[in-house]
């Protein structure tokens, strides 16, 4: 009797063998608590402790990009005439960024994220270090005529942008790939950082241009000082407070660095990055145009494109008003999303931030049509416009949702593929930055054909495109991907 349940025993055990090996599924075990949450290593806590630090670095490095950015405009903007000049040089830095970003993002799966994480304000630093340079030497570059020393100081610009996209291209994959690590294996801690996350990238870029601005009306150039106190802040904590997340058992030392950029070929994520490009491109459209429509000189802008009250008319102050009510209420949104998250399935969340989009389209829609301009809104209107005004607020709360939730479900699918997260989470900054550019170029081909109908019209065929990718995976389940427990990791190669 003995020996039949000793066969038995050893013939489970060679079936679980063959199914964990079919499965390509690795199992480590964890004590659990009786309600059957984990229990966590004692080294996961010091880790979890860390994500703070990782948040409020990416949140001072968002700053002081902004800063420098702010700097060298109001520089370039006081001395050269041809805008071309001016961004080219600005603009330089997302060039890097978008290259670099999916590369560093497949090279940290291979050495770890610490590396890029250091490497990265420090390079940002020498780059500040190369631009306040070069300004000190040239205050007053003679710009009318093409000389040696004008092209040697635009080039020394150019190679400094540059660099500076270089070092956000690491910072953002590293970071993003260190908060999924740290984050495997809870659900609601994962939401938290990847919302964290968001919003210290939009709050630091909003905060820093009224400080940038600040900061070079009263120090000029040498404001670059703060940047690079900034940077070697941000190098600091990264030094002392940030250990290394990636596991070394899960460092990948052999294969092509492109490999990594074959991710996007997987089917999970190449049929979700159309839902998320699009609210990319959408929201860049209109951070980026709705400020330049409502700035319109009045005369032109009704001659242009009539009866438009979102058309011209307002002043820069007015409309820098309302665009920082805009950002701000995103803002608020992403902060109220995050408890209802990690309760909700991920498309859920996306739907209703998507309704959130098509009411403010509508709302916004009739506002435009009440009258020519600000100015001639007649007493009768102002009640009505004053409603569709407070109708639009809960469109931007709906609508904020999307990206947190958006971010989640990418982190998620690179628990799918757990050698190549860093690759993964580096078509962040890919699907951002290709967003918000051809959603600035082509939004603005449709404002010049309509105006503010035209930016709605762009907005409504990106959310279809957004909606249907959304049907798409939530009818296949591609969002009901857990988070990787710690419990187990499973390689997935779908």
């Amino acid at each position: 009797m003995a020996e039949m349940k000793e066969n038995i025993h050893t013939i489970m055990s060679v079936n679980n063998v063959k199914q964990t090996k079919n499965a390509r599924t690795l199992t480590v075990s964890r004590p659990e608590k009786p309600d059957g949450e984990q229990v966590i290593s004692t080294r996961e806590p010091l880790q979890r402790g860390s994500l703070s630090i990782a948040i409020i670095s990416a949140l001072l490095a968002r700053i002081a990009g902004r800063i420098s950015f702010v700097i060298m405009s109001f520089y370039l903007g006081e001395r050269f005439t041809s805008a071309t000049v001016v961004v080219l040089i600005l603009e330089s830095f997302y060039v890097t960024e978008l290259l670099l970003s999916p590369l560093v993002g497949s090279f940290s799966d291979r050495i770890g994220r610490r590396p890029f994480l250091l490497l990265a304000p420090l390079l940002a630093a020498m780059a500040t270090c190369g631009m306040l340079f070069a300004t000190q030497i040239f205050p007053r570059p003679n710009v009318h005529t093409i000389n040696p020393g004008l092209v040697i100081f635009l080039l020394i610009l150019l190679v400094e942008r540059l660099i500076e996209g270089v070092s956000s291209g690491m910072n953002v994959p590293a970071t993003l790939g260190y908060i999924t690590d740290v984050s495997k294996g809870s659900e609601r801690l994962r939401v938290r950082v990847m919302t964290a996350f968001e919003i210290v990238t939009v709050a630091g870029i909003t905060l820093a241009i009224p400080f940038g601005g600040k900061i070079s009306s009263s120090m000029g150039t040498k404001g670059f000082f703060v940047v690079i106190g900034i940077y070697l802040l941000v190098f600091l904590l990264a030094s002392v407070g940030l250990k290394e997340s990636l596991p070394q058992h899960e460092m990948q030392p052999h294969g092509s660095l492109l490999t990594g950029l074959t991710v996007i070929r997987h089917k999970r994520i190449f049929t979700f990055l159309p839902a998320w490009f699009s609210v990319n491109a959408l929201v860049g459209s209109w951070t980026t145009l709705i400020l330049i429509m409502l700035a319109y000189p009045s005369p032109a802008a009704d001659i242009r494109h009539p009866h438009q009250l979102l058309y011209g008319g307002f002043s820069k102050m007015g409309a820098s008003l309302w665009v920082s009510i805009f950002a701000l209420t995103f803002l608020l949104g992403m902060v109220l999303w995050v408890p209802l998250v990690a309760r909700l399935r991920r498309t859920t969340v996306m739907l209703i931030s998507l309704g959130g989009l098509a009411l403010m389209i509508i709302t916004l829609t009739f506002l435009n049509g009440l009258a020519e301009n600000p100015y001639s809104l007649s007493a009768s209107s102002r009640p009505l416009a004053q409603t569709l005004v407070l109708l639009v607020i809960p469109g931007i709360l709906l609508l904020s949702g999307f990206t947190p939730v958006a971010l989640t479900q990418m982190s998620a699918l690179a628990d799918t593929l757990p050698y190549q997260r860093g690759a993964v989470m580096g078509l962040y900054s890919v699907v951002l930055a290709v967003g918000q550019l051809l959603g600035s170029v082509v939004g603005g081909f449709f404002v010049d054909l309509g105006g503010f109908y035209g930016l709605m019209t762009f907005s409504t065929i990106m959310g279809c495109i957004s909606l249907v990718s959304v049907l798409y995976i939530r009818n296949h389940k591609h969002d009901l991907i857990k988070v990787a427990s710690n419990k187990s990791a499973c390689i997935s190669q779908t």
